[in-house]
């Protein structure tokens, strides 16, 4: 029996290659002779740098920059070395897990840091970035990374914006002459527009920091700013699919630099040739975070779920934590949906204890799984 375990990280608790471990570890509590294959996944955001490094030749390169909030810090990024490419995430610069709690706040949160990564590689030679996008901390719209890059916005007296989506209300005047010209292609994954009760602000704002009482400005902002990308380019860029993610940051590239937004989980699958590596399996274990509704927008488990459906393999999906409206995700070809849990238990005992909890969930799982193959 072969089994492949491609899973994604649990945000703000463990990596991919760490989730991977932990099922396992799970499997072989039961069975230590069932050849396990671990295929630590990324839909584009968090845990691609570790996946390019398994797949790809190429080196990290770490350099100084800021966090969301303006904070000195060394963050990596991925160069290859057959090509004048780089892939960065966003989320080493710019994301949620630099931020403490207390200290979130989406009104001030630039993108900025990840931005100098950008302008780090341009400089050594690249000529092609892959931007993977997940797990940021900002609604700024990308003004950040476009600032660091050489773009200019500021008001109707010709002052230039602070950092941070609450700023973009105030937005008048955008000039892009001096950024380079590069090829740019965001990793996606989500499908969310700009704006309204499924954009950026309203469906990934509140585990920012985002407020009632700050969210009318945020969207505001984020209005104004499709507003003049339209102005300028010609472009509209709202109603995009994908435009929301990372608080808007595709539609701040795409519109202005012509990035391509692309299924960060498509690119990789390809990448690692994914599809040939389920074909080949007995059983596939994904595992996500969180399982909702939301999943059906991208999410790492739905992807690998139609490749598993195509080969007809069977597909089980471990989980921190599991919402409401599932139904549609069982019929695109997952099997059955696992929560970790073993009881009540609070967010922070929950992150702390995921890989205990991991591999006793897996270790059951698999006893069910034999048992019924028997």
């Amino acid at each position: 029996m072969q089994i492949l375990v491609v899973p994604d990280s649990f945000k703000e608790s463990l990596s991919a290659k760490e989730v991977a471990t932990a099922i396992s570890k799970g499997i072989h509590s039961v069975d230590p002779k069932v050849f396990v294959r671990q295929l630590p996944f990324s839909d584009g955001g968090e845990g691609a740098l570790d996946l390019l490094q398994n797949l790809f030749e190429g080196e990290l390169v770490t350099i100084n920059t800021i966090d969301a909030i303006g904070r000195s810090i060394k963050s990596p990024y991925f160069r290859f070395a057959d090509r004048k490419a780089a892939w960065i995430e966003l989320s080493q610069a710019s994301g949620l897990a630099q931020i403490e709690v207390d200290k979130r706040n989406p009104m001030l949160a630039s993108t900025y840091g990840t931005g100098l990564q950008i302008r780090h590689a341009l400089d050594n030679g690249a000529e092609e970035i892959y931007l993977g996008i997940g797990g940021s901390a900002t609604n700024d719209g990308g003004t950040g990374i476009l600032s660091a890059l050489g773009g200019l916005f500021s008001d109707a007296e010709g002052e230039m914006l602070l950092p941070g989506g609450g700023f973009l209300t105030y937005l008048d005047h955008i000039d892009v002459e001096a950024i380079p010209q590069f090829k740019l292609k965001v990793a996606c994954d989500v499908l969310n527009p700009l704006l309204g009760k499924q954009g950026a602000t309203a469906v990934y704002g509140p585990q920012k920091g985002v407020t009632p009482e700050i969210e009318p400005q945020l969207e505001a902002g984020l209005a104004n700013f499709s507003k003049h990308i339209e102005l300028l380019t010609q472009k509209s860029v709202a109603e995009v699919p994908g435009a929301g993610a990372a608080g808007g940051c595709a539609a701040g590239l795409h519109g202005l630099l012509g990035a391509e937004l692309v299924s960060g989980f498509e690119l990789l699958a390809e990448l690692s040739h994914l599809e040939e590596q389920i074909a080949a399996s007995d059983l596939i274990i994904t595992a996500e975070g969180r399982i909702d509704g939301q999943s059906l927008e991208g999410k790492l488990p739905v992807g690998v779920a139609k490749l598993a459906k195509k080969h007809k393999k069977p597909l089980i999906v471990l989980t921190g934590s599991m919402g409401e409206h599932l139904d549609p995700l069982y019929s695109l070809g997952i099997n059955s949906i696992f929560s970790i849990q073993k009881g009540p238990c609070t967010l922070e005992e929950s992150m702390n204890n995921a890989s205990d909890l991991l591999k006793s969930t897996a270790e059951r799982v698999f006893r069910l799984y034999q048992t019924a193959r028997k």
